[in-house]
């Protein structure tokens, strides 16, 4: 069977504007890797709203375009987009209608991070009023959140609130330890997982692949829950279309 044609949603590949590349050719290697590992469409998401956001939207702009006329040269069939990973705030829907805060792929979807203590409440709260200002919000690396990964019923909550979950592929496969692994595994045998990104930072630590996670995914749930999570779902928030759950 041949692996490919995936979209990661969260990597921060954009260069010289947060905590993830550190250059050009950083960025580069990182398309690289992915590609070769079989993504070929990502969303990039520089960090918002947090100490490690390094760079204003106008200049993430135009970091972004440098990169993807590169990726338009060196790898015709990658496609590239340009989002943001949102550190809650209060205030932050109105820095996203502004403009100031970007969207998935200028689409209504929002990719939404939380601090990993944060309280149940603080995270409910967040998600209803972005989704009741007209957004559709993504909960970032849910399993990275401990009161959710702890008690996975307040996952399902969420989702029945109209939260989309996204979870990291080194979740799924166990890199960052049981606990989390176990607590993603809960969520996806209730299907309540609907995205999986990279996170990828770098070319070594936190690494731009997927492959992994989608064999895990594939073995354990079956191809219609992969083909699900790592290609048709990215790809309605690309054309601004629902995530049916």
């Amino acid at each position: 069977m041949k692996y490919s044609g995936f979209t990661d949603i969260h990597c921060h590949v954009v260069p010289f504007v947060d905590d993830g590349a550190d250059a050009m050719e950083t960025s580069q290697a990182m398309i690289g890797m992915a590609y070769k590992s079989g993504t070929r469409r990502i969303i990039a998401t520089p960090h918002y709203g947090t100490a490690r956001a390094k760079a204003s939207s106008g200049r993430i702009v135009r970091r972004f375009k440098m990169l993807e006329d590169w990726v338009e040269s060196a790898y015709p069939d990658m496609e590239i987009y340009l989002g943001q990973e949102l550190s809650y705030h209060s205030g932050i829907e109105e820095e996203i209608k502004r403009g100031r805060a970007l969207t998935m792929a200028d689409s209504q979807y929002a990719l939404i991070e939380f601090r990993p203590g944060d309280q149940y409440s603080r995270i409910r709260q967040g998600l209803e009023s972005i989704r009741m200002s007209g957004y559709r919000p993504i909960l970032a690396h849910a399993e990275r959140c401990e009161v959710l990964a702890g008690n996975v019923d307040y996952v399902d909550e969420l989702v029945h609130m109209g939260i989309y979950v996204q979870v990291n592929a080194s979740s799924i496969t166990g890199k960052n330890g049981r606990f989390i692994k176990g607590a993603v595994k809960k969520m996806m045998r209730r299907n309540l997982v609907h995205l999986v990104g990279s996170d990828g930072h770098d070319l070594q630590k936190r690494k731009p692949v997927l492959i992994d996670a989608v064999k895990d995914v594939k073995r354990h749930y079956g191809w219609d829950y992969a083909e699900r999570l790592f290609i048709s779902n990215p790809e309605c928030i690309i054309y601004n279309q629902y995530i049916e759950r």
